[in-house]
């Protein structure tokens, strides 16, 4: 849920450029953007809508199938991984000092809580639409009696600092699909103290590509062994169904949401972002960028079938591997603009439909979730049968586009725009 940065390649050349200029083409200054990832973020807020229709139109066959959809998630929190360590990567191997970490804070707070606010304020106290409980044991029915207006000074406190989902009376609670922004500032809390360390081994050692990759493979670990020990408990903790194992209200679904859970998915962007400042740094030089995609494009397949396969056999580590590809996709995408090249891919990604919905995907995750809600409190129907689907789909969609573009506007963009 970055703000994306966008990128305008120069033109190609014949013959790659030497490392020394190729150490320059990655974005370094507040105002460069990188082509071609607002598109798949677009792409993933679809796909993310989708499955929460599909989850509130029970009729529908394919509706546990199309759970799948919702590991789009996934390719947020390492598209965060990437775009945030980016920096941190080159002033490393530049030798230049670290990211300052008030501005970086401040950027974060304006990026994520101003929106987040004024959806939230909305959705309480006019549209009264928060979920009141947990919905796993209240229920996803059409009924009023589980949405209204959350008015305990406690939790609404906990909502109102995004930390409702470090509680099991408050998970899932409010703007449940919110959960997310909790997980994601547990990423942002601990970035700057990896910098840090990051930082502090250039007096030991000089900087180099393997020393940048060591932060990312040591979040990967705690993420694979905090699923590991979530797993564990699920198993052990008879007296809960799997569901109620992993969303419900209880210790063990919070540890399932939280940032140690989800650590491993902010790290496979933190090397995808390793990847890129190495490219643009002259790695691989004997190898055509050409190649190089091919090999991108073979790993995210690759990956993106072991992750359908972990999601039939009901895995815990699906979002484990789907990270990988995701990795592997934006790879895929900036590899050529590491070198200096046009990207195919991000032109087709740059496709400007998906781009406008990449860069109001914020406020449209925000706002999916109650306009759902309200589509069902209105009597909207939505027959059950893939058509229907497609229906409520577009429905849903149309209004959250609607009121994504009015909190952009007026809400996101502004803030984004205030430099301190």
């Amino acid at each position: 849920m970055d703000d994306i940065t966008r990128q305008r390649p120069p033109e190609a050349s014949p013959s790659a450029p030497p490392a020394d200029t190729l150490s320059r083409l990655a974005p370094q200054t507040k105002g460069t953007r990188l082509a071609g990832l607002e598109g798949p973020r677009g792409l993933g807020a679809i796909c993310v809508i989708v499955a929460h229709v599909g989850v509130h139109t029970p009729g529908i066959s394919t509706a546990a199938r199309l759970d799948f959809l919702g590991q789009a998630l996934t390719f947020f929190f390492v598209l965060s991984g990437f775009l945030l360590y980016l920096p941190y990567v080159q002033r490393y191997l530049d030798g230049r000092p670290r990211p300052d970490a008030k501005r970086y804070f401040a950027n974060r707070v304006r990026r994520i809580f101003p929106a987040y606010l004024v959806i939230f304020l909305i959705v309480n106290f006019v549209l009264r639409v928060s979920y009141l409980e947990n919905p796993v044991v209240a229920g996803w029915d059409k009924s009023d009696n589980s949405t209204g207006i959350i008015t305990d000074p406690i939790p609404l406190l906990a909502h109102l600092t995004l930390t409702q989902s470090l509680f099991p009376s408050t998970l899932q609670t409010g703007i449940n699909p919110a959960w997310s922004l909790t997980a994601e500032w547990g990423f942002y809390l601990v970035l700057p103290l990896v910098g840090y360390f990051l930082f502090r081994s250039v007096r030991r050692r000089s900087a180099t590509v393997t020393g940048a990759l060591i932060p990312a493979a040591a979040l990967i670990a705690v993420g694979l062994v905090a699923n590991t020990v979530t797993g564990f408990l699920q198993r052990g903790a008879t007296n809960l169904t799997p569901l109620e194992a992993y969303w419900g209200p209880n210790w063990i679904a919070v540890l399932s949401r939280s940032s140690l859970a989800l650590a491993d998915n902010f790290a496979w962007g933190m090397v995808a972002a390793v990847i890129y400042v190495a490219i643009a740094r002259g790695a691989f030089r004997g190898t055509s960028t050409r190649t190089v995609v091919r090999v991108s494009t073979a790993a995210m397949l690759i990956a993106l079938v072991a992750s359908m396969i972990a999601f039939v056999l009901g895995s815990r580590y699906i979002s484990s591997i789907f990270a990988v590809s995701s990795c592997a996709l934006i790879v895929m995408i900036v590899a050529p603009l590491a070198r200096g090249e046009e990207s195919r891919l991000a032109r087709i990604t740059d496709w400007r439909p998906l781009k406008y919905l990449g860069m109001i995907s914020l406020s449209a995750y925000l706002w999916h979730y109650p306009v759902l809600i309200l589509v069902e409190r209105w009597g909207v129907p939505i027959p059950n049968s893939p058509l229907g689907l497609l229906w409520g789909s577009a429905v849903v969609i149309g209004i959250t586009v609607a009121l994504a573009t009015a909190t952009y506007y007026l809400v996101e963009k502004p803030m984004m725009s205030w430099r301190t």
